[in-house]
């Protein structure tokens, strides 16, 4: 490529300035990615116009060869979304849970839970959770904002503190190379990211803050006004950005006779065929001992998912063919599927392209730089959370993110004092997902979006004041964690401050609601 004079300096920021800036002025995504992705294949490339243009289909390749995965699974979920809303069994399912989940708290609630069971990859429980417990949330008018923060806030949290997810994994590989690399033997790579999970304090406030948000109904902001209108006029979703995905499965025809195994079967094939083929790409990816975080470290678990996709929408496809239902109606559902996610697919897509060329530019280089110098050690959890959470939200990746600043991190730490490395861990940890939850460019708020029928500018936009809120209680935490050197403190801390910023999100929230009940009798 051409030369890096940009590269790892302050000029690094600009793309994912102007994108983020392009995308609040014009509440649109495409035209603010494509600016990004022109302005920092220029930038890399010295203002070359062709050696941009040739980084930018290059890059564009490596999307699609090493992340269309990503695309395929996201099409396959759309598809399979139809054919169960075909097949009557979301109705079924709806009918069901309407039943078990009695209350508009409950079905809010349910939903969270579930973030539990499907705790072994965050996209997976984006996709999944929004896409089935849309039928149950839907029927007590929860807005689509709502039903997206719910998923999208207990996807990546939950899979972080479970230390056999993918996510967990991936992590625990990093650390297993930094330990290397730097000669720590303090710990264990595994035992390391446990003693890290209780210093991530941004996952952990979050868990806590969306439980209290959803049984105290609080909402702020553009979700306020996203949830009046749902409860009031029965509205669920803005269309005014442009097409939501999913949200034409109301328009296909749908059996009447539909049971719940018409949506269970497909949903357990998928669940099943996914962790089997994670086990069996694990193992034939690793030599040696086969414990099962070495399986999760070496599988994909993107492909395996694919695998479970493809072989769901067989099942759910051969019982529509046994119920002869009219081939006509089956084309139309399959191609709806289609239809209703090529739009995420290329926000997606542009996205991953964004993301890359951010990257090329060294943006985390440059934040690294910045950190490297005289400092008190006790700031050092609170900087890394700063600096992690805004790599993070310029590339939209936790692995990214968090596989350049751990071992800078850790090189630090250990010429300093080894006692900081696990801090340090949760406090890079956090920020990334703090990064990820705000990001227009992370994937998992698109899919978030995808799974929940919202446009993810709106997902993004209503989600924003809750992880700003969990980000300022892991920065309080954080600070009280440095120079107290407790990690018990410094978590008390950040749940009691967020806590107390819910107690005033709520109360902010019911005076408005107050203001508009008078004016609304006054006039």
């Amino acid at each position: 490529m051409g030369g890096l004079s940009m590269e790892g300096t302050i000029f690094s920021l600009i793309p994912p300035v102007i994108t983020i800036a392009l995308i609040i002025i014009t509440k649109r995504l495409f035209l603010p990615l494509g600016v990004g992705i022109a302005l920092g294949a220029l930038l890399y490339n010295q203002w070359n116009i062709f050696d941009s243009a040739a980084n930018v289909f290059n890059l564009m390749m490596e999307v699609l060869v090493e992340d269309g995965k990503v695309l395929i699974f996201v099409i396959l979920i759309g598809i399979l979304s139809s054919l169960l809303y075909l097949s009557g069994g979301i109705y079924a399912f709806s009918e069901w849970g309407v039943k078990v989940a009695k209350t508009r708290v409950q079905a809010q609630m349910a939903t969270m839970l579930l973030g539990f069971f499907t705790w072994f990859d965050d996209a997976f429980s984006c996709l999944f959770r929004g896409a089935v417990m849309k039928s149950v949330t839907d029927k007590y008018q929860v807005s689509h904002s709502k039903l997206s923060y719910l998923v999208h806030s207990t996807s990546a949290p939950i899979a972080l503190i479970v230390p056999v997810s993918a996510l967990a994994a991936f992590i625990t590989s990093i650390i297993a190379g930094v330990l290397t690399s730097n000669g720590i033997t303090e710990y264990q790579a595994l035992e390391a990211f446990l003693l890290s999970i209780p210093t991530n304090y941004y996952t952990l406030s979050t868990i806590v803050l969306v439980f209290i948000v959803a049984y105290f109904g609080i909402n702020v902001g553009q979700m306020r006004r996203d949830e009046k209108r749902a409860i009031e006029e029965g509205v669920l979703f803005d269309t005014s950005r442009g097409k939501i995905p999913g949200a034409d499965n109301s328009k296909l025809p749908t059996r009447k006779d539909g049971k719940m195994a018409d949506l269970l079967l497909p949903v357990l094939t998928l669940i099943l065929v996914t962790i089997i083929a994670s086990i069996w790409i694990g193992s034939s990816s690793t030599e040696g001992t086969t414990s099962a975080m070495e399986l999760l470290k070496n599988t994909d678990v993107i492909l395996a998912l694919v695998y479970g996709g493809l072989l769901a929408n067989i099942v759910s496809l051969t019982r529509l063919f046994i119920k002869k239902t009219p081939g006509n109606d089956i084309i139309t559902s399959v191609l709806s599927g289609i239809k209703t996610t090529l739009p995420s697919v290329m926000i997606l897509f542009l996205a991953l392209v964004t993301a890359g060329i951010i990257s090329s530019l060294g943006i985390g280089d440059y934040l690294a730089s910045l950190i490297e110098g005289n400092m008190a050690i006790a700031w050092l959890p609170v900087i890394f959370f700063i600096f992690a959470a805004f790599i993070s939200y310029s590339i939209g990746s936790t692995l990214g993110t968090a596989g350049l600043m751990i071992p800078i991190g850790a090189e630090i730490v250990a010429a300093i004092d080894i006692t900081f490395l696990i801090p340090i861990i949760g406090a890079v940890l956090a920020g990334t997902v703090f990064g990820e939850h705000s990001s227009p460019l992370s994937d998992t708020t698109i899919l978030a979006s995808i799974g929940s029928s919202v446009h993810p500018l709106d997902h993004m936009i209503t989600q924003l004041p809750y992880a700003i809120l969990s980000s300022i209680s892991s920065i309080t935490g954080f600070i009280v964690l440095g120079f107290t050197g407790n990690v018990l403190i410094g978590l008390v801390t950040a749940l009691i401050t967020v806590g107390i910023g819910a107690y005033i999100m709520k109360a902010r929230s019911d005076k408005t609601m107050s203001l508009q009940n008078i004016e609304e009798i006054a006039k």
